[in-house]
């Protein structure tokens, strides 16, 4: 069985060795997906002809069952794609590889609890993991643990040199935090989730035309990867000032989004974040007395 770990050990190493190995020009490593490069749609359906011969042959291969889910991930057919995941990790669960695309199938479909089991389970073969740590933070934030979201952010800032948007992240996880931690009225605490939640879906709905776009121009691209960036943009432009509250709305959300280099990136310099967001809880609640006003 040692023997046995040792093997699956290498390989997730090799892979996430592969996966974390910046690309020339990027900008900001801690938030590439696993997907690989988006590849030309005709190469990625000659791509799953192979795996499905190979298949054909060893049709419980772990790992081959891995490659077919990142396929079909990368063709956006996310529902079959979290099948052949599924039993990749059923065939072998030391197969960590796996829990990165089974965790972030799971965010897409704001199943943030069953999200949060995959990635806590890989932390504990890989703790420093920057896509899994980042992934942490994000899930936290969205279940409301702030010690714990606080506590992988920390991490990141141990690991990731350019620390700017760590910082606007924990600014704004601050401020969330004393809002909860000051609403004595359970109703008013439930429409604050319900708003973070209605957020994430209107998300969803504007990345279908997001993505519309794309594909009518033949550039294919992971969609899950690109919701997860959109949920970042939603925590660092979360408390705009009154002046610009429709420039970081949901709807506009994705105009900080782009494909540039066949990945997906977060256009930080449209992003004005020493003049557009307020500074402290104080300030927030000030601009809640302000639009209580208007």
């Amino acid at each position: 069985m040692d023997i046995l770990k040792n093997h699956h050990r290498i390989f997730n190493d090799a892979f996430f060795l592969m996966v974390e190995t910046p690309w020339e020009g990027e900008k900001f490593p801690i938030w590439k997906g696993v997907s690989f490069r988006h590849h030309p749609t005709e190469t990625l359906f000659r791509a799953q002809d192979k795996i499905n011969e190979y298949l054909s042959f060893y049709p419980a291969h772990p790992k081959g069952l891995l490659l077919k889910g990142i396929v079909l991930r990368n063709l956006n057919f996310n529902e079959e794609s979290i099948l052949y995941f599924q039993e990749a990790k059923q065939q072998d669960h030391y197969l960590f590889a796996t829990n990165i695309y089974l965790a972030e199938y799971y965010i897409h479909k704001l199943k943030f609890d069953e999200a949060l089991r995959f990635l806590t389970e890989m932390e504990v073969m890989f703790p420093l993991n920057k896509r899994n740590l980042f992934l942490l933070v994000i899930v936290h934030l969205e279940l409301f643990n702030f010690d714990q979201a606080k506590h992988y952010l920390n991490q990141l800032y141990q690991l990731v040199d350019d620390k700017m948007l760590l910082y606007y992240l924990n600014k704004n996880l601050l401020i969330t935090e004393q809002i909860v931690l000051h609403t004595s009225n359970r109703l008013v605490l439930k429409n604050f989730k319900l708003k973070s939640f209605n957020y994430n879906l209107q998300l969803k709905t504007n990345l279908i035309h997001f993505y519309q776009e794309y594909k009518a121009n033949q550039i294919n691209f992971d969609v899950i990867n690109c919701f997860i960036h959109g949920l970042m943009v939603k925590y660092i432009t979360l408390y705009p000032r009154l002046d610009f509250l429709e420039k970081y709305h949901v709807n506009n959300g994705l105009n900080f989004i782009a494909i540039e280099n066949f990945q997906v990136v977060i256009k930080i310099e449209d992003i004005d974040f020493e003049h557009d967001f307020v500074e402290d809880y104080e300030e927030y609640l000030a601009l809640e007395d302000l639009m209580k006003e208007e």
